[in-house]
């Protein structure tokens, strides 16, 4: 069944037609080329839409669930997927004024800053059409607090669920550590230990998979009771700065000896996913700190070789006396859906994104469609066999890819996982950090943090890159954080303090 009501069809349907007739801009041009009698009608229409397009699951056109969202909604998208550097892109697409009418914006402040210079529709101002949104709003306040502007709007419309299979972890390959009768280290210096025997098993190796510049110090700070940027510290209820502690400097000495021994690549820093990925695929890194889905969707990758390959979950390591087993939660996704605020299509859009917080929605952007990705036996739902995994799952047919959801029952994969994964899921939540806030910032704030912040992460980057490549001495670490506090991190810090009070106020007088 269409998820339009009838009367407001009419209603629609008469704005549409209206807007037909008077209307010669770009986008009614594409969904006239593209559903000329149905756009006519108002029925279906094509809008534009910008992506991701995930290097493992790239978009494809044909994707199933797409039609089925059509088959609902009367939707359907010219997507413009789009490979890396997003946020260029994005901001490319807004500063030219030529939006898409629905787009992935990549964090809360891209969405707040654009939303307030009048490119972005508040949803907030339309809660009374969107009931499905608003409900889950009222059963979601963490979620509530998470995508506000610093006014109380609200541009940013979030992704929630996926969070659960894209959590960070440490895993190992447990296939080659049975092989060499290796035990999953449980400390910093037990991790050292096993990676040096890893690497004299295997010389041409670098048994630690790390990529992506100092990404992976996000995901090791906790193991040294500390963070590797501005964090609340729940225990203490104040703001604080990692990378000048004490407990931070004992990480990098690690990563520096991981480095200056091949324990990590050379050129980690460059590395981007291909290489994280062909370092694992190929037998050269055994130990990785990556999303926890990798454990089922790597081994898709060797084809007929996937059962000499096997990844699994590894309790993180403690670096410090005070560190804490966890990993990284980063809690909701950091993208989220925008609306334009200039389309033509701007009501439709908005039930649209509401249907996908409908049970209805949620359901068929979990499942896809009965018959055609899932059968019913004895009252159970599962997957057709064509699905390998959730990965294979994404690939072929689209259903939990980014721009094909709001919210997705993550449970229904869990008959998809590996025997590894599933009992990973189990014991992940027991070993991860609570989220941070994330929080909305004003103009002025936003000023500071892009001029003092970035100045501030530009220069730890390339101090603590220099540290760890050894082309700085330990000894020298005093000095670097003299300097960076005078760079104002004092100042970034009371940024965060501001924000975190302005939103706590906000939640209480909600209440």
């Amino acid at each position: 069944m269409n998820i339009w009501n009838r009367k407001l069809g009419l209603v629609a349907l008469a704005a549409v037609i209206t807007g037909t007739l008077l209307s010669g801009c770009t986008k009614e041009n594409v969904a006239k080329e593209e559903n000329p009698e149905n756009a006519a009608l108002g029925k279906e229409v094509t809008l534009e839409m910008m992506t991701f397009s995930h290097t493992n699951w790239p978009y494809k056109e044909n994707w199933p669930i797409y039609q089925y969202l059509k088959e609902e909604t009367g939707i359907s998208f010219k997507v413009q997927p789009v490979m890396s550097d997003y946020t260029t892109t994005m901001n490319l697409a807004i500063s030219s004024g030529e939006i898409p009418d629905l787009m992935m914006v990549n964090s809360l402040n891209a969405a707040n800053t654009h939303g307030e210079s009048g490119a972005f529709v508040d949803y907030f101002e339309h809660l009374e059409q969107m009931p499905n949104y608003k409900k889950f709003l009222e059963d979601h306040p963490e979620v509530k607090a998470a995508i506000l502007s610093p006014e109380g709007r609200n541009y940013f419309m979030p992704l929630y669920g996926l969070e659960q299979q894209s959590r960070r972890s440490w895993l190992y390959r447990d296939d080659i550590f049975k092989k060499h009768n290796l035990t999953p280290p449980t400390t910093y210096d037990e991790l050292y230990t096993v990676a040096k025997k890893l690497k004299e098993l295997y010389p041409d190796s670098f048994p630690i998979a790390v990529f992506n510049g100092l990404s992976p110090l996000v995901n090791m700070a906790p193991a040294f009771n500390t963070n590797s940027s501005y964090y609340y510290d729940f225990e203490k209820n104040e703001w604080r700065y990692g990378p000048t502690e004490a407990n931070y400097k004992k990480m990098v000495e690690y990563m520096n000896k991981f480095y200056t021994e091949g324990l990590v690549a050379p050129d980690f820093m460059a590395h981007k996913r291909k290489q994280f990925n062909d370092l694992l695929l190929q037998n050269k890194s055994f130990i990785a700190s990556d999303y926890i889905g990798i454990m089922d969707e790597l081994p898709l990758m060797l084809g007929d070789k996937a059962a000499e390959f096997s990844l699994d979950y590894m309790v993180p390591p403690v670096g410090t006396p005070d560190g804490k087993s966890h990993n990284v939660f980063a809690g909701l996704q950091s993208d989220g859906f925008a609306v334009a605020a200039n389309s033509k299509e701007r009501d439709r859009l908005l039930k649209y994104l509401d249907f996908l917080f409908s049970p209805e929605g949620i359901e068929l952007a979990t499942w896809g469609r009965e018959g055609e990705t899932f059968t019913t036996e004895n009252g159970a739902r599962k997957f057709n066999p064509d699905y390998k995994e959730f990965g294979d799952l994404r690939t072929k047919t689209g259903i939990a890819t980014i721009g094909a959801h709001t919210v997705l029952d993550m449970t229904a994969y869990e008959s998809m996982y590996s025997p590894k994964m599933r009992e990973a899921m189990k014991i992940a939540p027991d070993h991860e950090t609570r989220p941070q806030p994330r929080l909305a910032y004003t103009n002025e704030e936003n000023e500071v943090l892009s001029m003092v912040g970035e100045t501030v992460k530009k220069f730890h980057e390339e101090q603590i890159a220099k540290f760890i490549l050894g082309q700085k001495p330990m000894d020298d670490w005093d000095a670097y954080v003299n300097e960076v506090n005078k760079l104002g991190v004092q100042q970034v810090l009371d940024v965060h303090k501001s924000a975190y009070e302005r939103t706590q106020k906000f939640l209480n007088e909600a209440k």
